[in-house]
């Protein structure tokens, strides 16, 4: 799923915590298998209102999470001037019920901070925050916390991402340390610095969580995917437009947009573990959106199964382009 952010992503991610309690549990080696938007007026497509934030903002401000000086620390972000904002010929369309799927996804892309702009920031990112994980057992959620680095590569699917997780122990001890990592060709889980191997639903949820995440709608182009115009929903009170995205190896994952500020509210997905197992279905939000660099992020995502709470991140600290990102933490514990 951020990062949708993710491969981001993302930092997007979300699919893989329904399986995060059941391995946080176990000790190792282990072997198994929207906030709402406001109504009124609709915006002009091609001014959003998180565009208008930049231009209220200080040279060199981004919101709280990107307004930071710049050290020598590597770790920080790049501050090099971003591309100019390139606005999508659709926004002269005045009429949104004509448009088609690949008009509405160019205005999203353009809602989000535009093509180029994107291009040019998200090179990687390292996304930091909180999680909160429902349980199966009516017990309280399990709250810890999270990191997610991303390295771009030439399409979403080949992106490496690296998730880190620490979770409380079970019974009141030690910390669990979880680390899930996708090298751009498979993937690898490991617990307190120990490999483990996840069941396949585990690891079909995770894969699918890095597919179908926002980014994936703002890279479509370069993915060689489809994006097709499907009949939206009201949802919470907000109008939304629907778009279907047809993933090259057939897979779909259909986005809600809203209607007034054409950002990405909800997205939804199927998985099948295995062919014997009945497909889960997943709905992921997002909510508190701002301007990191440019680029517009929803700092807190939530995910539902079947209907049924399971996750949600709410990120502290998103930063993008950094100065140095070891790639070997793609391949290692």
């Amino acid at each position: 799923m951020m990062p949708g952010f993710q491969r981001w992503p993302l930092v997007c991610f979300c699919a893989l915590w329904s399986c995060f309690f059941v391995v946080a549990l176990t000790p190792p080696p282990v072997r198994s298998s929207a906030g709402r938007l406001p109504s009124g007026q609709t915006p002009n497509p091609g001014r959003p209102d998180e565009e208008k934030a930049r231009e209220n903002s200080k040279p060199g401000e981004n919101g709280k999470n990107g307004g930071k000086k710049r050290s020598d620390n590597p770790d920080e972000a790049v501050r090099d001037k971003t591309p100019k904002v390139e606005k999508p010929k659709a926004v002269k369309l005045n009429k949104p019920e004509t448009w088609d799927g690949e008009t509405v996804a160019e205005i999203v892309i353009y809602a989000y901070g535009s093509r180029p702009v994107i291009d040019y920031v998200f090179t990687n990112a390292r996304l930091e925050g909180s999680i909160r994980i429902a349980t199966d057992d009516n017990r309280p959620p399990i709250e810890g916390k999270i990191v997610e680095h991303i390295l771009r590569r030439e399409t979403s699917d080949r992106n490496c991402v690296r998730i880190e997780v620490e979770l409380p122990g079970p019974q009141g001890d030690e910390p669990q340390q979880l680390v899930f990592g996708f090298n751009g060709y498979t993937n690898w889980a490991a617990q307190n610095r120990q490999s483990i191997t996840l069941t396949p639903e585990a690891q079909a949820t995770f894969l699918a969580s890095l597919k179908h995440d926002y980014f994936a709608l703002l890279r479509y182009k370069e993915d060689g995917t489809t994006v097709t115009r499907v009949p939206g929903e009201r949802i919470m009170g907000i109008d939304t437009i629907g778009l279907e995205l047809t993933h090259r190896d057939g897979a779909r994952t259909k986005y809600f947009i809203s209607s007034q500020t054409y950002r990405i509210l909800h997205l939804e997905y199927e998985v099948q573990p295995t062919p014997d197992d009945k497909p889960l279905r997943f709905r992921e939000s997002f909510y508190d959106f701002r301007p990191v660099q440019n680029l517009l992020v929803p700092m807190r995502k939530e995910l539902y199964e079947n209907g049924k709470f399971k996750q949600r991140i709410e990120f502290r600290d998103v930063r993008f382009r950094l100065a140095k990102l070891d790639e070997d933490i793609f391949l290692r514990l």
